[in-house]
């Protein structure tokens, strides 16, 4: 299985974004104004892993932090911009040809696993 994620960090890396913070970013953009502590819950992560991924992630420009809500100008809330958009659709559009081109491979690994 470490092959296949092996893999796909490969080819996120090609697009700049390793698979988890393809899953992150793809994650932002289907909750939309998420926070930085609930994209910790959903990922399962620690706050110090989410905020470094979050924050590479806005340094490269794929997403932005909106500062404050009329109710409290202390939450931050995450959405992803244009160009981590385009980024998303050419990762996975990558991704799904990689899985079409190895699925037989994919099967016979997962039928190799023991739950």
């Amino acid at each position: 299985m470490k092959t296949i994620q092996f893999k796909l960090n490969q080819i996120g890396e090609e697009y700049g974004v390793s698979f988890d913070s393809h899953l992150i970013l793809k994650l932002i953009e289907e909750k939309q104004a998420i926070t930085p502590g609930q994209l910790a819950k959903e990922i399962g992560g620690g706050a110090p892993k989410t905020s470094r991924k979050i924050n590479t992630l806005y340094r490269k420009g794929l997403i932005t932090k909106e500062f404050g809500t009329p109710d409290d100008q202390r939450r931050v809330s995450l959405a992803v911009t244009d160009k981590g958009r385009e980024v998303l659709a050419l990762v996975g559009q990558a991704y799904e040809d990689w899985y079409a081109n190895h699925i037989d491979e994919i099967l016979e690994i997962n039928g190799k696993l023991k739950y």
